[in-house]
């Protein structure tokens, strides 16, 4: 039994040990090669269990999800010759990892950086054939429209439909005389502002599909796909963005000026037509008061002319009230006058 045990639990120790060293797991997100003394002897392009020679062969296991580069912003030319703060980013993954193991180590470190000029020529070519206005809010309005007089456009339905191309057609592709582009889907054009916008084929994102095309064209040779390509943001230099904010804010404090101004004239003409209206109301009231208060004095009058000619004596009395009435109308009035009077002539006569 101890033979036993001496023998053979080495050899199923042994035996585990090299059967370890001889499996490959590769996962659902992952790629890999197989190197017998630096060369490439398999592929591992789909997951499972693979078996390699133990202690001769090597494997390097290459992260095949969805990588992003991220360019740094980068001041771009216009057609007008003016700069744009542009900032990028694309989305990759690996498709071939023999080649991408060969030009770069399987290393994404390494191919970021190999790529990030290429990406950046492209952005500065096609913002190079554009003005500000065009990249900032501009639409694609025609297919005829879209490129510049002379110049020459290849159509694809799809950026991998670029990489079946004739050689002699994908060196052109490099020249700034080509546009190669995806082909755009009919989409609704919705109205904004009783204009017709297409918020799905604008300039940015022509610009977008046309390096798709080809950042996949440059990216075949890394055993790399071009997954997405994007616009983080264009932004104006930042002594450009001061000036602009100083004449946004001159007319902007122009405007205030101008509407204070037709507010204070608009106030003062409003005053003015409110006094002349008051003006008016006031004349036309006091006019027509006096109207009022002289028939009334003309109808009083009458009454007291039919009421003389009725009974002078009594009619003479009662004034004679009224003005005793209206004469002493405090406690402490005084009058002095001769007692032969006209005033006090009903006083002095006898019963």
């Amino acid at each position: 039994m101890r033979i036993v045990t001496r023998i053979v639990l080495p050899i199923v120790i042994i035996a585990l040990l090299l059967l370890s060293t001889s499996l490959v797991i590769v996962k659902e997100w992952e790629k890999g090669l197989q190197l017998r003394f630096g060369r490439i002897v398999a592929v591992y392009d789909e997951p499972g269990i693979y078996f390699k020679l133990p202690f001769i062969d090597n494997v390097r296991i290459f992260d095949g999800r969805i990588q992003t580069l991220d360019t740094p912003p980068e001041p771009f030319l216009t057609s007008e010759k003016k700069n744009l703060i542009v900032d990028t980013f694309i989305k990759w993954r690996v498709i071939d990892p023999e080649v991408y193991y060969q030009k770069v180590s399987g290393n994404p470190g390494i191919f970021n950086r190999l790529f990030e000029p290429i990406v950046k020529n492209n952005f500065r070519a096609a913002f190079g054939k554009r003005d500000v206005q065009t990249v900032v809010g501009g639409n694609v309005t025609s297919k005829g429209s879209k490129y510049r007089d002379g110049s020459k456009v290849i159509v694809v339905d799809k950026p991998s439909d670029a990489l079946s191309l004739d050689p002699k057609t994908l060196e052109e592709i490099h020249s700034e005389d080509v546009d190669i582009v995806i082909r755009s889907k009919e989409n609704v054009v919705p109205v904004i502002a009783g204009q017709e916008v297409d918020l799905n084929n604008t300039v940015r994102q022509e610009i977008e599909k046309t390096i798709l095309v080809a950042l996949s064209v440059e990216a075949k040779e890394y055993g790399v796909e071009i997954i997405d390509v994007r616009i983080n943001g264009v932004e104006l230099p930042d002594d450009v963005t001061d000036n602009v904010f100083k004449r946004m804010r001159t007319e902007r404090e122009r405007v205030a000026t101008e509407l204070r101004s037709k507010g204070e004239a608009a106030y003062i003409e409003k005053v003015a037509e409110a006094d002349s209206n008051r003006t008016i109301l006031l004349a036309n009231a006091y006019e027509e008061a006096e109207k009022i208060r002289g028939e009334g004095d003309a109808e009083a009058a009458t009454i007291y002319g039919k009421a003389y000619g009725q009974d002078p004596d009594f009619y003479s009395f009662y004034r004679s009230l009224e003005a005793y009435k209206n004469a002493f109308q405090n406690d402490g009035d005084l009058l002095i006058l001769d007692p032969e009077s006209d005033f006090f002539k009903h006083f002095q006569q006898k019963q």
